[in-house]
């Protein structure tokens, strides 16, 4: 069994740029049915793009969570695109199968409320999660979010669900 005692998490920088791809294609790969991006989209492009989100540190940080130097794990935290002065959105949160069930979204969760304190003006995090996905709620709900809203929405598989809203305030 892993323990969460062996588990780290860096804020990835540009120079992190191919462990974030490879970590980030296998996770909407695998959940194409959680996440909103798809694969052949998100697989086609360029290697500057990649770069770009992690060199862009105003406006986000994306985390690396590490078994020793293994890449197990990523998250990220960004000032929302249309609530930018004062909302930080959460998203591609993505865990190897074979860590979770050991605590480990607590520490994601921790490091991105962190991130979005930290940024003058910020003042509310919202988090999503499509229908049936009861880890995810589970965890933003331990953490003190609450429901915001619902609307329906399409995902990488192509499926169209709900997709819940939260909020926590800061």
């Amino acid at each position: 069994m892993k323990k969460i005692e062996d588990i780290t998490i860096k804020r990835w920088v540009e120079d992190d740029w191919l462990q974030f791809k490879t970590i980030r294609l296998e996770a909407v790969k695998s959940y194409s049915h959680v996440f909103l991006s798809d694969f052949e989209k998100a697989s086609s492009y360029e290697d500057e793009y990649w770069k770009s989100i992690l060199r862009d540190t105003h406006n986000g940080a994306i985390f690396g969570l590490y078994d020793g130097n293994i890449s197990i794990g990523l998250t990220g935290v960004f000032r929302h695109r249309e609530h930018k002065a004062d909302t930080a959105i959460l998203g591609m949160s993505f865990i190897r199968e074979e860590y979770r069930g050991i605590g480990l979204s607590e520490l994601l969760y921790i490091e991105r409320i962190k991130w979005a304190k930290s940024q003058e003006g910020i003042n509310r995090i919202w988090v999503g999660h499509r229908a049936g996905n009861e880890a995810s709620r589970r965890a933003n709900q331990r953490q003190g979010f609450t429901l915001i809203s619902t609307e329906d929405m399409t995902f990488g598989n192509g499926e169209t669900d709900t997709h819940y809203t939260y909020e926590l305030k800061i």
